[in-house]
């Protein structure tokens, strides 16, 4: 996107684009940022509704980030109080809807505690995405072990306000299959 490498399927890109239009959240909160490629396409799309944010947290940042004026960095492993505080003091009291996107990829352990960390920012009508659902078996890479489709299962058994919305995998492709999560409460 725009010269940066995004590793999402452009499939997934188009539902993001899909749910930021719909829901215009104040801001994107995601995880796993890597390079920053996904950070630049929200925050782009962002630039184009005129309106809403991004915060990309991670523990190791790439180099070269994509600079965005929409775009804020935090660097810290994502679960942690402190990186979850730093990311509550960008997000302000004026932020009522926010989207998340947890993208770190981790185990089913991790993801939960991502989700639990996070799941707070979302407003009612929005989403919270749980990337790489399509880990340990689901279909590929059934060596991963426990994952992100894990965490999710988990999460949603726990967390009643959540619920599976599968129209989102309507293209055909998706790296997320049972990850787009609306809060319906």
């Amino acid at each position: 996107w725009l010269g940066q490498r995004v590793p999402n399927p452009p499939t997934d890109l188009v539902t993001y684009q899909e749910i930021l239009t719909r829901i215009r959240p104040d801001v994107v909160i995601e995880t796993g940022s890597g390079a920053g490629g996904r950070a630049l396409y929200l925050a782009s799309v962002c630039e184009l509704l005129g309106h809403g944010r991004v915060i990309s947290v991670d523990a190791k940042h790439g180099d070269n980030l994509p600079e965005h004026p929409r775009i804020s960095y935090v660097d810290g492993q994502p679960h942690d109080d402190a990186t979850v505080a730093e990311v509550r003091r960008l997000v302000g009291d004026g932020a009522t809807n926010g989207m998340v996107v947890l993208g770190s990829r981790g185990s089913a352990q991790r993801m939960r505690r991502e989700f639990d960390a996070y799941c707070g920012f979302v407003g009612v009508g929005s989403y919270l995405v749980m990337e790489d659902t399509i880990l340990n078996g689901n279909p590929v890479f059934p060596g991963f072990g426990a994952g992100p489709a894990e965490g999710v299962k988990r999460a949603l058994a726990d967390h009643g306000e959540f619920v599976a919305d599968s129209e989102l995998e309507k293209h055909g492709l998706t790296f997320n299959p049972g990850g787009f999560l609306r809060r319906v409460r």
